[in-house]
């Protein structure tokens, strides 16, 4: 026990001490606050309440009807043993709850600050774990709804600090398999924590088999510009309503292709050389051809795909504008390179000589990394194919569903170049909340440059731009702090992941992301931020004095963060306010006296509803958590006749939304 005590120093002793206590004082608050202050999230019960089913022996099911798989299944394996507590008291597993999930919180917070504090500075690491412990928006988005959000950061916060070891180790003892193998599994948890976090997890793969090479570092970024030059080159030709309704799936499948293709001709030809090996007109050129000859080869293919019935409607020009966002974004990405990498590289390969050398390498620690990741993911679609009828997750079929119908009631994919990308202002925005306002604050200042009422939002993203050059200028200016950074910390293959995750959602078509998905880029920003704070507090590091001033500055601001954290927890989370008798929601009773016992009650949503209700069933009319079968009969027009021939005589929820798609009128017969 002293020897791992031993491990933390007193700052996280303290700041694991603080989170901790916090959270234990509202796991005792009154029973009413949990649903209407903590766990107020509707999605959230959908995991309670089937952990519950599933403890209980009625399987895999939100109402005890439909089997479903509408959830990321590591969380609900955390779940499920916490809600086997429910059939003694609804309240017990959610007071459990918070403090497993303050746990989750507080190793997070301890693994940034030692992230941040190896690579950058003591104070800088406080100034991050404090801000990732106590600032209110992160704690609501991220801890307080209750839902996968909070292993999903632990463990690729994780994953970030096994690669920042793996980093410090590979060039002194080499890697073991059983190193890759724990790496592989990790990476797997990483995947199985949120299910979309799978690109992260795939990227990570050359960043570990390709160590030593050029290729390492731009394969990750090579196959973002896949991504963004494919997508952006169909809804170019097109525009964003006909990209969601009609193109976005064949748009995928020629990234896919792309994603194969492009990569391997890009080596073979020698374009993942060292950029200052060889005049970059050499690298133009080599670039230049392999992306010719892909372009054909993939035209080629889908084209084949297209006659014998796999492929769908393509615009056919849109390869053209592929290659040429393609050659201009990856020669960028050669660009960066030969300004940030090595000065003096090692003497170059020909690229048949370096596989020649190193294939067997890559094919063995390959097959083991992959072997697992890939390996536990066909097992986790095998079981869900046999179980529940289908692959994936129906809740994502559903949303993508909603994506492609036009006037969905829902919310809709992007309609805009800066939603898009994942900073747009109604939708598909990645930024947390302090940042953005921030942003928003600071446009202010750009008023006399876009005076008017109807330049904001152009004054937002002046400001963003501003941000983003200044980012770089650093980046740019600290070569070789920022490269040291971003290789130690793991971040090419984080950004990398973070870019192609972001246009998972919004390439899509996807109706209906929500801010708690973006895990990855949450943590990009914070890493992001303490490179730049480093940076402009490195002179300031030099000096000892300075030094002991800037941790004793970044203490006490974390200390006023932690009094303002835990003032609003204790304003929240009473004890004694109300009582113990007081209904959980007000809904509750009024459907309790309204309908006999034993009723089968349709809502959309009705997550909440469907745990703390007495004597009744809810059943989830949207899909998100109901079976395959009932998604299908619903994309048919028979979702009423499914429902009803499962018991279902009532419905709970605004007559006027069942007129509106996806329902279109299904349900008159109960209005």
């Amino acid at each position: 026990m002293k020897n791992f005590l031993n491990k933390f120093s007193l700052f996280e002793v303290l700041l694991v001490a603080v989170i901790l206590g916090i959270h234990l004082y509202a796991s005792l608050a009154d029973a009413y606050a949990f649903p209407n202050a903590w766990f107020k999230r509707d999605d959230a019960y959908y995991y309670y309440k089937v952990a519950q089913n599933i403890s209980e022996g009625y399987g895999s099911t939100f109402d005890g009807i439909n089997l479903t798989n509408g959830y990321h299944p590591l969380w609900m394996i955390v779940c499920i043993p916490i809600f086997a507590l429910a059939r003694f008291d609804l309240i017990l597993p959610l007071r459990v709850l918070l403090v497993v999930i303050a746990i989750f919180h507080a190793g997070t917070s301890v693994l940034i600050y030692r992230l941040v504090k190896k690579h950058f500075s003591q104070s800088v690491g406080i100034l991050a774990a404090a801000y990732w412990s106590f600032d209110f928006y992160t704690h609501e988005t991220i801890y307080q709804i209750g839902l996968e959000t909070p292993l999903a950061v632990f463990t690729v916060v994780l994953l970030l600090y096994r690669l920042s070891q793996f980093e410090t180790t590979w060039r002194k003892n080499g890697v073991t398999k059983k190193e890759l193998a724990g790496l592989g599994l990790l990476a797997a948890l990483v995947m199985f924590s949120r299910l979309d976090l799978i690109f992260l997890a795939v990227l990570v793969g050359p960043w570990l088999i390709l160590r030593g090479k050029p290729i390492r570092h731009l394969l990750l970024l090579d196959i973002a510009v896949i991504f963004i030059s494919m997508t952006s080159a169909v809804t170019l030709r097109t525009d964003f309503n006909a990209y969601n309704y009609i193109y976005a799936s064949s748009a995928i499948e020629v990234v896919v292709l792309g994603a194969i293709v492009k990569p391997i001709l890009l080596y073979f030809l020698g374009a993942y050389q060292h950029p200052r090996s060889q005049p970059l007109w050499k690298t133009l050129r080599q670039i230049t051809l392999a992306l010719a000859g892909s372009t054909v080869i993939i035209f080629g293919m889908y084209y084949l795909l297209v006659q014998i019935g796999f492929g769908k409607v393509f615009p056919r020009t849109a390869f053209l504008l592929d290659f040429g966002i393609s050659l201009t974004l990856i020669f960028a990405v050669r660009l960066a390179a030969y300004w940030f990498g090595s000065q003096t590289p090692a003497a170059a390969e020909t690229p048949v000589s370096e596989f020649k050398s190193n294939w067997k390498r890559w094919l063995t620690e390959g097959a083991i990394y992959y072997g697992i990741v890939g390996g536990l993911l066909a097992a986790y679609m095998l079981f869900n194919k046999i179980m529940f009828g289908t692959s994936s997750p129906v809740s994502g079929q559903v949303k993508r569903w909603w994506g492609s119908i036009p006037d969905i009631m829902y919310e809709r994919p992007p309609t805009d170049w800066f939603s898009f990308f994942g900073i747009g202002l109604k939708q598909f925005m990645i930024f947390p909340y302090p940042l953005s306002e921030s942003i928003w604050s600071a446009s202010e200042w750009v008023r006399p440059i876009l005076p008017g009422a109807h330049m904001v939002n152009q004054r937002f993203y002046l400001v963003l731009l501003i941000l983003s050059i200044f980012t770089v200028l650093l980046a740019v200016l600290n070569r070789k702090t920022s490269m040291k950074a971003a290789t130690n910390l793991g971040l090419l293959p984080l950004a990398a992941g973070s870019l192609v995750h972001i246009l998972s959602y919004t390439a899509t078509a996807y109706g209906g992301a929500k801010e708690w998905y973006w895990v990855s880029e949450n943590l990009l920003l914070i890493f992001t931020g303490s490179f730049i704070l480093h940076v402009l507090l490195l002179p300031l590091q030099k000096i000892k004095f300075t030094r002991i001033a800037l941790v004793t500055g970044a203490l006490i601001f974390s200390g006023i963060m932690a009094n303002i954290f835990g003032t609003t927890i204790y304003q929240i989370m009473r004890q004694g306010r109300f009582p113990a008798d007081a209904p959980y929601m007000d809904v509750l009773v009024f459907l309790e006296e309204n309908t006999p016992p034993g009723s089968i009650i349709g809502m959309t949503g009705g997550g909440n509803n469907g745990y703390f209700i007495k004597d009744r069933t809810i059943v989830n009319m949207d899909g998100l958590i109901n079976s395959p079968e009932y998604f299908q009969a619903l994309k048919n027009g028979e979702a009423a006749t499914f429902l009803t021939e499962q018991g279902m005589t009532i419905v709970f929820l605004n007559p006027r939304l069942l007129t509106y798609p996806p329902y279109f009128g299904q349900f008159e017969a109960y209005i």
